[in-house]
This record gives C-alpha cells, structure tokens and sequence, in this order.
C-alpha cells in the first residue's frame, strides 16, 4: 500500500497566503540561479515547510533562504526544495519547501503549538 503525500506529512498544513521573499544559497543542478532573489507567495505552510508559487524552475535539492512575512511576526527561515511541478500558468511552479533551519526557526515553530 503507497501513502498519499497527505499520509506522510508529519505536520499539519495551514492554508496561509503570505509573502516570501527568497534567496537561492545552493543549487547543484542550476548553479546559475545563486545568488538569485525572488518574490513569491505561500499557498500553505506547517512548522516544517510551505508551499510557494514561484515564477523560477528550482529544482529539487537546491537550498533557499526564506523571509516569511505573516501578519504576527515576519519569519528568516532555510530550506531545501523537495519537489516542483509546473502550474497551468505558464512560467509559474508550485514549489515545496522543507525548513532546515534559519535564526526565526523556534518562533516560527511557536506559531503551529
């Protein structure tokens, strides 16, 4: 029996659109996009990732900076990029994002207890 994404989720996702502003630090498939900055939005987002609406192809395993902006507090966070697919939109990705740490990590955690 294979598990739904939703199965292996170990935390509950938020449906929380907020905006996010990220920083390629790593990526070993396209290493011309570090050091590249972009805007984007969340579509939902849990004490150990969010999901994103990108206008970028980041690939998996390409590592990200991340500043979450929520109306209760604004969020430096890092993560990796575990998956992106293509939307119907041309040019934009849903993109999500695995937290692997950053100097807001315990109050950004704070918000999901």
């Amino acid at each position: 029996m294979s598990l739904t994404s939703e199965d292996r989720r170990c935390a509950t996702r938020l449906l929380r659109e907020a905006e996010v502003r990220i920083k390629i630090i790593s990526a070993p498939a396209q290493p011309d996009l570090v050091g590249q900055e972009y805007g984007c939005s969340s579509i939902d987002i849990s004490a150990t990732g969010l999901r994103l609406l990108l206008e970028a192809a980041v690939v998996a395993g390409s590592r990200l900076t991340l500043v979450v902006s929520l109306p209760e507090q604004e969020s430096a966070l890092e993560g990796e990029v575990i998956w992106q697919r293509e939307t119907e939109a041309d040019g934009v990705y849903l993109v999500g994002i695995h937290f692997i740490g950053g100097r807001d990590r315990d109050a950004w955690n704070s918000l999901f207890l």
